[in-house]
């Protein structure tokens, strides 16, 4: 199956949005993203676990250019659906910069599930981002708009994600493999890549 962009059709207004599909569509974003410049998942689930909605289990292997956008895939597939950004990403990430300067901060931070901008932030510093509060805030919104775009392209293989995770709560690396197959998600997301200067491998086969 060909991607496409996804049409306005596909976003429905954030105030009938259950929590349910928000995290499947946080879940599906991270799991797309993921699969395509990172590593597929081993597990994907919605199931709730103590101060988490959902949970995706991948191997963190790829250049940070590339992680940076896999954490920041959740929020972008949210904005996707709902057409609104959420103003959780703001938040994670200003406690994030925080968190850089204040250990015990930093604790309380993890534990309270504020993982994915701490994890776009870890990420950015460690490609050499100054510790700098705009800097690092303005590399936030160019690596935020490459992860849009990225998913945008690749969209219908969010949506199949999110609704099997609706369904099923928890999904295997065989299920995404299966879900995935069809839809080619490689090669338009590295196009979008490309495009923005992020260096990745060479295309697979």
């Amino acid at each position: 199956m060909t991607s496409r962009k996804a049409s306005t059709s596909t976003t429905v207004k954030a105030a009938r949005v259950t929590a349910a599909q928000r995290t499947a569509w946080h879940e599906a974003g991270h799991t797309v993203i993921s699969s395509a410049i990172n590593d597929m998942p081993d597990l994907v689930s919605i199931r709730t676990e103590g101060v988490s909605f959902g949970r995706n289990s991948m191997k963190m292997f790829a250049r940070p250019s590339s992680l940076t956008q896999v954490y920041l895939a959740g929020f972008a597939a949210e904005h996707i659906l709902t057409g609104r950004r959420s103003r959780h990403l703001g938040e994670e990430v200003a406690f994030a910069i925080l968190a850089e300067s204040n250990p015990a901060f930093r604790e309380a931070f993890m534990e309270d599930g504020h993982r994915d901008g701490h994890g776009a932030v870890q990420q950015l510093l460690r490609m050499g981002v100054p510790a700098d509060d705009e800097e690092i805030k303005r590399e936030v919104e160019r690596f935020y708009d490459i992860t849009r775009e990225s998913l945008t392209v690749v969209w219908p293989a969010v949506e199949a994600v999110a609704h099997a995770l609706l369904e099923q709560k928890e999904l295997s690396r065989g299920d995404l493999e299966e879900i995935l197959g069809p839809f080619g998600i490689y090669v338009p997301v590295v196009l979008v890549q490309r495009a923005h200067g992020m260096l990745l491998p060479k295309a697979k086969g």
